[in-house]
């Protein structure tokens, strides 16, 4: 795991925030399986809200903001969010980790068969 950063501008003044650009598999499980719902593999549905508030309630390490408060994300100004979702989201995309889960789902299938 290694930190990463992202400038942002927070109360007019240019600050930096610090965020891990790996995640733990428990973290990663724990992530997907509030975010989706496979209980009908034919229609699956994606809580994008859950998923990138937790996710950076997840990874951010440092910032002139409370850190791991899902409320202190909810209150911040959305182009701030914006700019550190951009970022963060290009180490942990959504897709990559609802893939894992769809190739252990279909290893899961092919042994039934």
């Amino acid at each position: 795991m290694a930190t990463k950063t992202v400038k942002i501008k927070y109360n007019g003044k240019d600050e930096i925030v610090e965020f891990e650009d790996s995640l733990t598999f428990g973290d990663v499980e724990e992530l997907v399986s509030r975010a989706v719902d496979l209980s009908d593999v034919t229609k699956p549905r994606i809580d994008l809200r859950a998923y990138r508030i937790d996710l950076l309630t997840k990874v951010i390490t440092k910032a002139p903001f409370k850190t791991g408060d899902v409320t202190a994300i909810e209150m911040m100004d959305r182009k701030i969010v914006k700019s550190i979702l951009k970022e963060v989201l290009s180490y942990h995309p959504l897709a990559d980790y609802i893939e894992d889960w769809m190739e252990t789902f279909q290893q899961v299938q092919e042994k039934k068969q």
